[in-house]
């Protein structure tokens, strides 16, 4: 997954910069002008990496940081600063910064220090993120719905799917025509967004919005391909249909396996909760 990089600093040329340099490593960047200006974007989206200047308007970069890790405890932010500030740099350190970087920004150090801030921040959340993740749900590349089909089947079951390609950041709204729908991906990744909050990430062969073949509803949840990705939508009808042909003994092979889908993600969101608190130290 590409990462995001948080760059908060009240100079337009230096953001700017620093955007470019990381940009052309293949990091995603966010700018904000200041420390209020980067707290309210930590509101609509998530960040592996901050970027914080020292000196800045409003809320300072010692303020900013100290904020940022009221909300993202593990944040690994990198202070930059100018020769004046060198003393409050050194601080910001010794208060949690991962780092702090000399002005003129020079980009193979800030570059250097970016990777080896995002390698810090994996072996922070690594083994965490892994000691409560769910083992994978599906056996050798088949998506969990279709666990206990013969190969026959699941081909069968395939051919009735809707193709649609999406570009990266293209938004996909379950509404109208994929209201009654289950959507699979075949490939590329595809980030879940309650509101302005991502909530989950799918990937190859996963499944969204099972409940449909049970109840059609409205879907309050809505989808972005964070790269070009395929999906497949199979619609409720097209699927009573396909069950009726195939028989009882299948379909209730396909609702076991929905549950299924639905209990993995139920649980997957329960111990992102326990870990949030561990992370957090709330009782």
């Amino acid at each position: 997954m590409q990462k995001h990089i948080l760059i908060i600093d009240d100079e337009e040329s230096i953001r700017e910069l620093c955007k470019e340099f990381l940009e052309e490593e293949g990091y995603k960047v966010t700018l904000a002008v200041d420390g209020q200006d980067g707290l309210e974007k930590m509101n609509y989206d998530d960040f592996d990496l901050y970027l914080v200047d020292m000196v800045m308007p409003r809320m300072d970069g010692l303020e900013t940081m100290k904020r940022i890790k009221k909300k993202q405890p593990l944040a690994v932010i990198i202070i930059t600063t100018g020769f004046s500030s060198i003393e409050g740099a050194v601080k910001a350190v010794h208060a949690g910064a991962f780092q702090y970087l000399s002005k003129p920004i020079n980009a193979e150090e800030l570059l250097e220090a970016v990777n080896k801030g995002l390698e810090y921040s994996e072996d922070l959340y690594g083994p965490l993120q892994k000691a409560f993740e769910p083992g994978t749900e599906s056996t050798k590349g088949v998506p969990v719905m279709l666990n206990g089909f013969t190969p026959e089947e699941q081909k069968e079951f395939m051919n009735i799917g809707r193709i649609r390609k999406f570009d990266a950041g293209e938004t996909i709204i379950l509404d109208n025509e994929n209201t009654d729908c289950i959507v699979l991906v075949e490939y590329g990744e595809v980030s879940i967004w309650l509101s302005n909050t991502t909530v989950d990430y799918l990937r190859k062969n996963d499944t969204w919005a099972e409940e449909n073949f049970i109840l059609s509803s409205s879907n309050l949840t809505t989808l972005r391909s964070e790269t070009e990705c395929k999906l497949l939508f199979f619609e409720r009808k097209k699927l009573l249909d396909f069950f009726a042909y195939k028989g009882e003994r299948l379909m209730k092979r396909f609702m076991i396996n929905l549950i299924n889908c639905i209990y993995a993600k139920w649980r997957k969101s329960i111990q992102r909760i326990v870990m949030l608190k561990l992370v957090t130290g709330e009782k």
